[in-house]
């Protein structure tokens, strides 16, 4: 028992904290849209990810599938890429988190922006998170929706990921269960709903949807402007944490630096004629 103590301890000590810093931007947004879903959907209807969109020699965006396999062919692009950029300044989608030493582990836990953080570390330049804190992210959600809304689109966000193919009952209720007191204890949703009676009801009573939300698709959750109000919501959300984004690099680019960025492709295929009319403003 002692020597497994001790191999613990070690064990966290040989992690590495990978949580990045928020960045706080001042840059106002130019009086451009941002692609519709529609829009984005006919952007990519003959193209594959991934999305790279450069502009000059101050931005790469790298518009990336999610992968958590060292071995991907996106992983090798993106450390080729970012080695012939040489930037100055690094931002990814997420904000890190706790992983063991090494870029195989690295992506491991925290996929491509895992890749991302460990080369910005390794190059020795700063790396930002390009997303909004929680509290601007849930303080603009609350003003449209309910703290029972929302606590069900923040659970039901990871829950239709890490579910995977799993559908027996027991299981899917445990998952749920588990981040929902995860999710609905944050700072503005705690208390909100916290079992799934109580969820099961604000299902029924606010989203009118007759589907069992345990077996949804995962295009249930995928945003769209004129949806579902489970879509509604995560246009919203993901429109919030575009717009900070976009602001983000709109900085760093203004202040000189040679930013590499990474995010989700469909964040880059949306975010990218408000970018394109910021840049050509400079």
């Amino acid at each position: 028992m002692r020597l497994l103590l001790i191999y613990l301890v070690l064990l966290l000590a040989g992690c590495s904290n990978s949580k990045i810093p928020h960045y706080s931007p001042y840059s106002e947004l130019p009086d451009v849209a941002f692609r519709t879903s529609a829009q984005h959907d006919s952007v990519m209807a003959d193209k594959e990810w991934p999305y790279i969109w450069e502009a000059g020699d101050n931005l790469l965006y790298f518009g990336s599938w999610h992968t958590n396999d060292a071995d991907d062919p996106q992983i090798s692009q993106i450390t080729e890429l970012f080695t012939a950029f040489d930037p100055t300044v690094a931002v990814t989608e997420n904000a890190g988190g706790r992983h063991l030493p090494g870029v195989r582990r690295a992506i491991h836990s925290l996929g491509e922006f895992g890749q991302v953080i460990h080369l910005g570390r390794e190059a020795g330049i700063p790396v930002y998170s390009l997303e909004p804190t929680w509290d601007d992210e849930i303080e603009l959600i609350l003003q449209r929706y309910s703290r029972q809304e929302a606590t069900i689109f923040y659970t039901l966000r990871v829950y239709l990921q890490e579910r995977g193919e799993e559908r027996d009952p027991d299981r899917m209720n445990k998952l749920a269960l588990h981040l929902l007191e995860k999710r609905g204890s944050r700072p503005g949703l705690d208390g909100a709903l916290t079992t799934l009676d109580q969820f099961d009801t604000a299902w029924r009573t606010s989203f009118g949807d007759e589907r069992d939300w345990r077996t949804l698709p995962n295009e249930a959750i995928w945003r769209r402007e004129n949806g579902t109000l489970l879509q509604r919501i995560a246009e919203d959300v993901n429109l919030a944490r575009d717009r900070h984004a976009v602001r983000v690099i709109m900085d760093l680019v203004r202040d000189g630096e040679r930013v590499f960025a990474i995010a989700g492709g469909s964040h880059v295929v949306i975010q990218e004629p408000v970018l394109q009319a910021a840049l050509m403003i400079e």
